[in-house]
């Protein structure tokens, strides 16, 4: 029943999301509010040669109780099987996005991410909270143009991560000693990993549409000897325009990831679900909404601000593992 319902939110979201593009616009162009996609996503469309495309995004996640598959369990339950109950999650990333058209069928695309996560779990005993700062793996993709004609756009997205995530990051844990921090409060994956994706966009007089797949593809173990699950996402949403500067969208996104190959030899997945390579895995869909504003005149002329919040509908996760609670997403962008 729930995997009907998730099912059904995804298909009613791709129906919403199409509906716009019934009437027919001659060109497709990014010199609108809806022009760009909403804030959560990259690497949707390519630019003009010698241009360059800068972004900043800031993703502000909380993760609120415990699960297990679709069922929500309590701290208590999980302190049945091992020492450790997570209990909250707040993780904070700021990310940079550099795009720099190469010809004017290939863009290249940068991103690096830096994360503030805070994570409060409870034992039989006593609470205890672990924080970790650090920067996230860089990604570097190239953009190439598969598809451009009159209001329709289509590209394909191929790149790689480099290990620039820092691995045994460390806190003050549950015995008050310094211990290697849960696969969540680490920087990476600690491999590079295959980046793919394909992006298809079009437009009318008044809205416009867009889908994107993204997966990560995981190729090798860690120096750690781990390997992270490989990750599957797809994106569909629809853009409104209010006005020549303002924008709403919906957009429906379904992420799935797989568990952890191997273990990091420094903790113990019988005692803390956090680091149990068999509770890492799961899917997840989301309706998240979308405001977006394009400066047209003044100082901020040509930039845009993006913001986005996330619904949760539907979660299925190889807990216990923490539950997504909500999700805001704000971007600034221009070009030079």
């Amino acid at each position: 029943m729930v995997r009907n319902t998730a099912s059904a939110g995804v298909l009613l979201a791709c129906l919403l999301a199409t509906a716009p593009a019934s009437a027919q616009n001659p060109t497709w162009t990014t010199e609108r509010p809806d022009g760009h996609a909403p804030a959560g996503v990259m690497a949707d469309f390519l630019i003009l040669n010698r241009n360059v495309y800068i972004g900043v995004r800031f993703y502000q996640e909380h993760f609120r109780g415990t699960s297990v598959g679709t069922q929500a369990i309590s701290s208590a339950e999980v302190l049945d099987f091992f020492s450790v109950a997570p209990l909250t999650l707040d993780k904070g990333t700021a990310e940079l996005e550099l795009r720099v058209g190469l010809f004017g069928f290939v863009t290249l695309e940068g991103s690096m991410p830096i994360t503030q996560a805070e994570m409060l779990s409870t034992t039989d005993a006593l609470f205890f909270e672990t924080s970790s700062k650090t920067w996230g793996d860089v990604s570097v993709r190239g953009l190439f143009d598969l598809l451009e004609m009159d209001e329709y756009r289509m590209s394909l997205t191929l790149g790689a991560t480099i290990p620039t995530g820092k691995l045994k990051k460390r806190d003050v844990g549950r015995l008050g000693t310094r211990e290697i921090l849960p696969f969540a409060l680490q920087g990476g994956s600690g491999t590079v990993d295959v980046l793919a994706g394909l992006t298809f966009l079009t437009q009318n007089e008044l809205a416009s549409v867009g889908a994107q797949i993204n997966t990560v593809t995981r190729v090798m173990d860690n120096r750690r000897g781990y390997r992270l699950g490989n990750e599957f996402s797809l994106s569909v949403w629809g853009a409104h325009n209010l006005s020549d500067w303002v924008s709403v969208s919906l957009r429906g996104l379904y992420e799935k990831w797989g568990d952890v190959t191997g273990s990091e030899p420094g903790t113990d997945g019988t005692v803390d679900p956090g680091a149990n390579s068999f509770a890492q895995g799961g899917e997840r869909l989301q309706i998240p909404f979308g405001v977006s504003l394009f400066f047209r005149e003044g100082p901020a002329s040509g930039h845009r601000l993006l913001l986005e919040w996330y619904y949760p509908l539907h979660e299925d996760l190889n807990g216990p593992q923490l539950s997504l609670d909500r999700t805001f997403v704000v971007s600034w962008q221009t070009f030079f």
